[in-house]
């Protein structure tokens, strides 16, 4: 009892600077030492370093974890480095893949990811690396496996030779019914068609109805003209490309537009099967039309083009390649008046004549190229034509004189 008595006093006078800092004190009468406890400070600072201690030990289950993300430098977040991997070639990101354990993480996620493959190009890959994405991603990424059913059955090496295909993920991609806002399939050299069903086709489109506003389909020749109407389920197009197909017919492109409100761009060339009732067509359903493209399609008399007089947003009209004499022109530049664009590409009947009725328009845009002209009659054109800002002609035909006025209004 009279030690602890002694001791109790003791502390209990002690001063604040001895409480502030670890001391040893001596005890005279019992010959003992004695330390005072750390301080809060003094404490924090030994859990800090054990904490740094165990952190290190667990560095490698930590990134296993992918808890990275939340944290900050050294490390990357996930998304930021899925944007740079965007810009690299898939081989270039496996060996961007060896820097660290985190960045071979990311490599190997971008596989499921619908971000970095949210524009997707066949163009991008080699064949070794598309069969690698078409096997690994495909299971998760439903484009994907869209992209490896169109394949199916055919040889990568020859289908990246011959055909460019290519899609985008919609914003809602992972909602029922928008999958992709565009959709892109074309041959690689011309002359070639592309191999692509009727149920690959509708198997797109029934994933991407509420969501695509791009297609284009060039030179499907295995697709058949009801095949096609399968496209009019996505009422949210707004453009529509549709060439080198002889079996596409006009009751086909009624069905796609009588459901397809939106549509600003439809384009149709080279379809062999189509009609002057095709204008008919255009004019009753297409009230949004901004941009016409029918050019290559010889059989078609634009003499009866008058029904697309209709349309009053129509902007740019291109009848490349067609039969196009003076009475046809005149029938465009009367009815047709709100025209900014024309494109008269080939069209061999067109003379100096016909470019007194193009006057008449107020265009900006005017391609003659393939045409045969004197530069005194292509010279005038410009000068009386003052609203025109580009024009296309044969090289032979632009002289430094109409260059220097079509600069002048630019």
């Amino acid at each position: 009892m009279q030690k602890q008595t002694q001791l109790t006093k003791f502390f209990s006078k002690k001063t604040k600077e001895q409480q502030q800092s670890p001391v040893r004190t001596k005890l005279d009468d019992y010959q003992m030492f004695f330390c005072t406890p750390p301080t809060q400070e003094i404490q924090s600072k030994i859990e800090n370093q054990n904490a740094k201690k165990k952190c290190s030990n667990n560095l490698d289950t930590w990134i296993r974890k992918s808890s990275l993300q939340q944290k900050k430098w050294p490390f990357l977040p996930k998304n930021l480095m899925y944007q740079i991997y965007k810009f690299l070639q898939l081989r270039e990101c496996a060996t961007c893949s060896q820097v660290c354990k985190f960045w071979m993480i990311c490599y190997n996620d971008i596989y499921f990811s619908y971000s970095f493959f949210r524009e997707f190009e066949t163009s991008r890959f080699n064949e070794k690396e598309l069969a690698t994405v078409l096997k690994r991603s495909s299971k998760q990424l439903k484009h994907i496996k869209k992209v490896g059913d169109i394949i199916k059955g055919q040889k990568i090496s020859s289908f990246l030779e011959k055909t460019e295909l290519r899609t985008m993920l919609s914003d809602n991609s992972q909602q029922q019914g928008s999958l992709l806002e565009l959709f892109k399939l074309e041959p690689k050299k011309q002359y070639t068609s592309v191999f692509l069903t009727d149920k690959d086709l509708n198997s797109i489109c029934k994933e991407s109805y509420k969501s695509l506003q791009y297609i284009q389909l060039i030179s499907c020749q295995f697709m058949t003209g009801k095949g096609f109407e399968v496209i009019g389920k996505c009422s949210q197009l707004s453009l529509i490309n549709i060439q080198s197909n002889c079996n596409l017919k006009d009751q086909n492109v009624q069905v796609i537009l009588e459901q397809v409100q939106e549509l600003k761009t439809l384009m149709l060339l080279k379809c062999d099967g189509l009609t002057n009732q095709i204008f008919e067509i255009i004019g009753n359903y297409c009230k949004k039309l901004e941009r016409l493209d029918i050019g290559c399609n010889p059989q078609l008399d634009l003499i009866e083009c008058s029904p697309l007089k209709r349309i009053e947003s129509l902007q740019s009209l291109s009848i490349k390649e067609n039969v196009v004499n003076n009475e046809a022109l005149e029938m465009i530049t009367t009815n047709l008046y709100k025209l900014h664009s024309l494109n008269l590409e080939g069209c061999y009947e067109i003379n100096a004549y016909s470019l007194m009725q193009i006057q008449k328009l107020n265009l900006q845009r005017v391609n003659l190229k393939k045409i045969q002209f004197k530069e005194e009659d292509i010279y005038n054109f410009v000068l009386t034509a003052k609203s025109i800002k580009l024009l296309l002609v044969n090289n032979n035909l632009l002289s430094s004189r109409i260059e220097k006025i079509i600069h002048s209004r630019q």
